[in-house]
């Protein structure tokens, strides 16, 4: 008796780590999540967790014409190759490397100290440190 319900405690334990872990993503696997809704044309889904300034700027109309520019210049979306983090106190800068068709570009999305993002930058990627 014991020993099952030990069990099931430790089951129970697990899946509200698990659960937790969810809620808790780092503003890495954020950036992720954004971009990739961005190739999927998700951007009713990408503006989801602008700030309040970026959502009066960039509703998700305004996100789909900036895309569509991207797209038109540097070709298909192809993948994410890498990220890197810059840090500036209260905010978080990540770098998501993207590999189109014709360019490698870094989408830069900034967020805030509530984990929501205040800014958005295409930019041309960055060489690795060392290359």
């Amino acid at each position: 008796m014991f020993t099952k319900c030990a069990f099931i405690l430790s089951v129970v334990l697990i899946t509200i780590s698990i659960a937790g872990c969810g809620k808790k993503q780092d503003e890495t696997a954020l950036a992720k999540h954004f971009v990739d809704l961005l190739a999927k044309s998700d951007f009713s889904g990408a503006t989801e967790n602008f700030d309040g300034t970026m959502k009066a700027a960039m509703p998700p109309e305004n996100l789909q014409q900036l895309w569509d520019q991207v797209i038109a210049h540097a070709g298909s979306f192809k993948k994410q190759t890498a990220t890197r983090v810059e840090e500036s106190a209260p905010n978080k800068s990540v770098f998501v490397t993207c590999q189109f068709e014709r360019a490698t570009l870094d989408i830069k999305v900034v967020f805030n100290d509530k984990k929501q993002i205040s800014g958005l930058w295409m930019v041309p990627s960055q060489p690795p440190a060392g290359s």
